[in-house]
């Protein structure tokens, strides 16, 4: 759930779910501020999970200090990571306090190293989750020790730093995206894609039955316009 998604809902909205995501992927201009995880604690009686993108150098430093604020060795806040300097930042700082989930941009990274690379990379980060929207990829992550969280209904096929919706580059913005997709057909299309964000992809449907996918993420999805 997107920061100003958050501040939108009602408590009994979020009733029934054992952990909120809080953040985004794929857009900086979504995530929360510390009164956003301050206000977290009391609307959410469960877990909230920060869920981060590609950082710019200023909101990764507002990043930075939701954790240094949020997170303990007795209290470990789990965090989805996009971006490599935050996961590095992550290992040298924050390691005995943070949980390390790979987000779904990252986890298309870790698909295409050797296997024994990868293996080492995650254990050097500490990495033992991974979230995922793609069952393909399950066979071809396997053997790395991950437990996967599946998002549905919505698999992000590829992303831009470019809002499509106001046509900028990562600044400040109006979130002409709330509440929007857009369904997007082309002839050179071999099929119509969704655009969520700044994200572009498919609807899918269900979650894959699998021993390592623990977990369910279940996001937002708007009927689409057409574009």
């Amino acid at each position: 759930m997107s920061a100003p998604e958050f501040r939108a809902a009602r408590a009994s909205s979020l009733k029934g779910f054992g952990l909120l995501y809080l953040g985004d992927e794929f857009c900086q201009n979504l995530l929360p501020s510390r009164a956003d995880f301050f206000a977290a604690a009391e609307k959410f009686k469960g877990r909230v999970v920060l869920v981060t993108p590609l950082l710019t150098d200023e909101v990764f430093d507002e990043m930075e200090q939701i954790i240094t604020s949020f997170s303990s060795s007795r209290n470990r806040l789990e965090v989805v990571v996009n971006d490599l300097g935050l996961l590095h930042a992550v290992k040298r700082r924050y390691a005995g306090r943070v949980d390390v989930a790979l987000g779904r941009l990252f986890t298309h990274r870790v698909k295409v190293m050797p296997p024994g690379f990868a293996a080492r990379f995650l254990k050097e980060h500490g990495v033992k989750r991974a979230e995922l929207d793609d069952p393909s990829l399950l066979p071809r992550l396997q053997g790395l020790g991950l437990k996967f969280s599946f998002h549905s209904p919505f698999r992000y096929l590829s992303t831009t730093r470019f809002c499509p919706w106001e046509r900028h580059w990562p600044a400040s913005c109006a979130l002409s995206c709330l509440g929007k997709t857009q369904k997007l057909e082309h002839s050179r299309l071999p099929r119509p894609l969704l655009l969520k964000g700044q994200a572009y992809g498919l609807k899918t449907c269900g979650v894959p039955a699998h021993p390592a996918v623990d977990r369910q993420v279940k996001e937002s999805l708007p009927a689409p316009g057409r574009g």
